[in-house]
C-alpha cells in the first residue's frame, strides 16, 4: 500500500501539470469516483477576492457544513474544513488513495489530472463520506471553466470583480464577469458582492436573465462602530444586530453578502437565522487581517492592488493615526508599484524579502529600488523572512503580499515544514 508520505508527495507533484480550464477532465475523474458530488448540496462562490472571509461566514452561519477553499496557508488539509475543524490526516489520505487510484485509471486512457482537480475530487469524496448537510464551495480561478463548476449548486455567490488573471480570464471587467458568471445555472439565486462594478454588473445580469435565475446584490453597511476586546478588533454594524471579528468595510461587505445567502436558505431550508446571525461574530480566517494576540504583528494576504487598498482602508479604521512597519513580498507577475502605493501613506518603514515559491518572485533589492522610486524617503532593507519575524520594530508590523507568503511565515512561527505546494 502506498505510505502516506508518497501520498501527499504525489498530489504536490501534480502542480508540474500546471493549470488546465476546463470541465470534460473533472467530470470523468468524479464519474471515475462514483460521482459523490451528486450527492451534495452546494453554494458555488467565485470572485476576485472575498471568496474565502465570505464562504467562512456562510460556513460558520451554516455549521455542519462542509467547506472546500484554496489556496491553502501550511497543509493542504486546510482545504477540507467540517464543522469549523481542518480534515485529519487519516480522513485525507482516504480521498487521496481514492484520487491516485482513479486518477491511474484515467492516465491509461491518455488523462493527466491536475493538483486542483485532485484537490476538489478529494473534497468532494471527503463530504461525501461525512453526509454534511451543505458544501461551501470555492472556485479556484475564474468559474465558467474552473473544475469546480460541474456542480449544480443551491445558490452561486459572486462576491467582487477586478482586473486579475488576465491571460486566462481577460482583460477588461466585462471579459471576467463573464468567467465568472458561467458559474449561475438555471433558476438558481444569485447573489452578489457590495462592490461589483457596474461594468460587471451588466454582464451578470444578463447572464442571470438568459438562466432565468434571480439576481440579488448586497448594500453596503455603513454604520460601523470598531471596538476591542483586549488586544482584537470587532466591528458592530446593521443597527447592531451584526458583530464581526474581521476588521474593515470590505469585510462589512462580505458580512452583507453572507447574511443574504443564509436568509435565502433558511427560507428554504428552516434553519435558525437568528443562530446564523450569532455564528458570523465569531468566524476567524487566517491571514486575513489576522491580529496576534499581545503581539504587534498582523498578518493579511493582500496580494493585488484592490486587496491593498482594502488593507489601507482597514488599517487606518482599527488602528487610527498609526504608522507601519510593512513586511512585503511579491510574486513577479504582480503590479507591485501600485500595491505600494497604496500603503505608502501608512508606513514608516519596509522590510522585503523573497516569496519561497517555484512562481517566479521579486527579489528584495529590486523591491527596494522600487520603493525608492515612489518614496525616497522611506526607509526599506532586504532580509529573510524568518529574520524579518524575530525583528522587533518601533511600529506595529503587516505582513503582506500573498496569501503564499503568510502561509510561510505561519509554517515559521508554528515550526512546521510545508506539506505540499498551495496552487
Amino acid at each position: 500500500m502506498t505510505g502516506d508520505r508518497d501520498l501527499f508527495d504525489w498530489l504536490a507533484g501534480l502542480e508540474f501539470f500546471g493549470i488546465k480550464m476546463g470541465l470534460e477532465q473533472t467530470r470523468m475523474l468524479f464519474d471515475e469516483l462514483g460521482s459523490p458530488d451528486r450527492k451534495l448540496r452546494f453554494i458555488h462562490l467565485a470572485g476576485s477576492n472575498g471568496k474565502g472571509s465570505t464562504g467562512a461566514m456562510i460556513e460558520a452561519g451554516l455549521r455542519g457544513a462542509g467547506f472546500y477553499s484554496s489556496p491553502h496557508l501550511v497543509t493542504v488539509n486546510e482545504r477540507f474544513r467540517i464543522n469549523g475543524q481542518v480534515a485529519e490526516d487519516s480522513v485525507v489520505l482516504d480521498s487521496l488513495r481514492q484520487v491516485k487510484d482513479a486518477a491511474g485509471r484515467m492516465l491509461a486512457k491518455g488523462h493527466k489530472i491536475t493538483y486542483f482537480e485532485a484537490t476538489t475530487a478529494a473534497a468532494a469524496l471527503i463530504f461525501a463520506v461525512h453526509k454534511v448537510d451543505f458544501v461551501v464551495w470555492e472556485t479556484g480561478m475564474g468559474g465558467r471553466l474552473d473544475c469546480t463548476n460541474i456542480v449544480t449548486p443551491l445558490v452561486s455567490v459572486i462576491t467582487s470583480i477586478s482586473l486579475e488573471h488576465k491571460e486566462y480570464l481577460g482583460d477588461t471587467l466585462a471579459a471576467i464577469a463573464g468567467e465568472k458568471a458561467g458559474i449561475i445555472k438555471p433558476g438558481a439565486p444569485v447573489f452578489t458582492g457590495c462592490t461589483v462594478p457596474e461594468e460587471a454588473m451588466k454582464v451578470i445580469r444578463e447572464k442571470a436573465r438568459q438562466c432565468n435565475a434571480p439576481l440579488a446584490q448586497a448594500v453596503m453597511p455603513e454604520d460601523a462602530v470598531i471596538e476591542f476586546i483586549g488586544d482584537q478588533p470587532f466591528q458592530t454594524f446593521c443597527g447592531g444586530k451584526l458583530s464581526l471579528a474581521l476588521p474593515g468595510r470590505f469585510q462589512r461587505a462580505n458580512a452583507a453578502l453572507a447574511m443574504m445567502v443564509l436568509e435565502n436558505l433558511s427560507t428554504r431550508f428552516g434553519f435558525d437565522l437568528d443562530r446564523s446571525r450569532q455564528a458570523l461574530k465569531d468566524t476567524r480566517w487566517p491571514a486575513r487581517f489576522q491580529v496576534f494576540p499581545h503581539e504587534k504583528m498582523l498578518f493579511d494576504g493582500a496580494h493585488n492592488p484592490e486587496c491593498a487598498g482594502v488593507l489601507a482602508d482597514a488599517l487606518k479604521e482599527v488602528y487610527p493615526g498609526e504608522k507601519f512597519d510593512f513586511i512585503y513580498g511579491s510574486f513577479s507577475d504582480k503590479d507591485t508599484g501600485l500595491f505600494l502605493k497604496q500603503l505608502i501613506p501608512l508606513a514608516a518603514s519596509f522590510r522585503f524579502v523573497k516569496v519561497e515559491s517555484s512562481r517566479k518572485s521579486r527579489d528584495p533589492e529590486e523591491l527596494c529600488a522600487m520603493l525608492k522610486e515612489l518614496a525616497p524617503q522611506l526607509p526599506c532593507s532586504g532580509t529573510t523572512l524568518k529574520q524579518a519575524l524575530a525583528e522587533h520594530t518601533p511600529h506595529r508590523q503587516v505582513l503582506c503580499g500573498s496569501l503564499h507568503l503568510c502561509g510561510e511565515a505561519l509554517a515559521i512561527r508554528e515550526k512546521q515544514s510545508y506539506r505540499s505546494s498551495r496552487y
